[in-house]
């Protein structure tokens, strides 16, 4: 009888009855190292929240598929509910966010590649004014885009890969990267050594990346959310961002060092991406 009762008791669980929620990620099959970042923080996460969970990656034609469709995808959750981008953009308007910034406020880091040619020049940028007599290329649609525009900052725009041939080529001065991108980037894009990160130069404003599901899914969003608050409590989210290899160096790399920054305004962001930035920071210059 008091077996009956122990498995009638399991069966009448939260943890037994509770509904596994299928979470099918945006960009999950794609081999980088910023992708597989995102399934560590989406995996710890889901871990800490307790709820039972699967993770898959969108099943969508093996093309390259770009933000825009994503979002689309994410927007009927049919092949994908989930998806971490940029916060600030349009696109994402029609999704629901999940209000954490998945690296802290790293996100709003960046640095300047320059033609090798062009390095001595960057030397005497002190402040946005100087910043503003020189040109950046940045992509097309893109939010950083935008923000740059806003802030009367010269921009040319291009596709990702055309950036990086067109700053050899000197049609533009610098290259505005992540500080997670840049040094992989330089050493994907550039063998000959013919580009550079300008030295001792970040620039910042208030952004980073989101995770965003299907309108409705509210049971992806609180128990993201609630995880994502829980490994920020804990600790676990600053030790993946030490250890990981998409972030430990680029963190390591800004240790103790004291960089002009130049600061700009960012007017994209909605009122929850803000809040959610200026709460979960972390300073990474120490």
């Amino acid at each position: 009888m008091s077996l009956l009762c122990a498995a009638f008791a399991r069966a009448q669980s939260p943890a037994a009855n509770a509904q596994v929620i299928e979470i099918k990620l945006a960009d999950l099959n794609d081999d980088n190292p910023l992708i597989n970042y995102r399934k560590a923080v989406l995996e710890l996460a889901m871990r800490a929240s307790g709820r039972p969970f699967s993770i898959k990656g969108c099943q969508v034609a093996d093309v390259a598929t770009s933000d825009q469709r994503y979002v689309e995808l994410v927007q009927t959750g049919q092949y994908c509910n989930l998806l971490a981008t940029s916060a600030g953009s349009g696109m994402t308007r029609s999704l629901q966010a999940i209000p954490f910034p998945i690296y802290l406020g790293g996100g709003g880091y960046r640095v300047l590649l320059a033609n090798r040619h062009s390095l001595e020049r960057a030397r005497s940028i002190r402040s946005l004014d100087d910043l503003r007599a020189f040109t950046i290329g940045s992509g097309i649609g893109w939010v950083d885009t935008s923000i740059m525009q806003s802030n009367q900052l010269k921009v040319v725009q291009s596709n990702y890969l055309n950036l990086f041939e067109m700053l050899k080529a000197g049609r533009f001065d610098f290259y505005n990267r992540s500080i997670f991108e840049a040094a992989s980037e330089l050493e994907t894009y550039d063998p000959a050594h013919q580009l550079a990160i300008v030295p001792d130069l970040v620039l910042y404003y208030p952004a980073d990346l989101f995770f965003y599901t299907t309108p409705g899914r509210d049971d992806i969003r609180d128990a993201l959310l609630d995880g994502l608050r829980k490994i920020h409590r804990n600790g676990a989210l600053l030790d993946l961002i030490q250890k990981h290899r998409s972030t430990r160096n680029a963190r390591l790399a800004m240790l103790g060092t004291h960089p002009r920054v130049i600061e700009l305004k960012n007017d994209r962001l909605t009122p929850i991406e803000h809040q959610a930035i200026q709460t979960y920071k972390m300073d990474w210059f120490k």
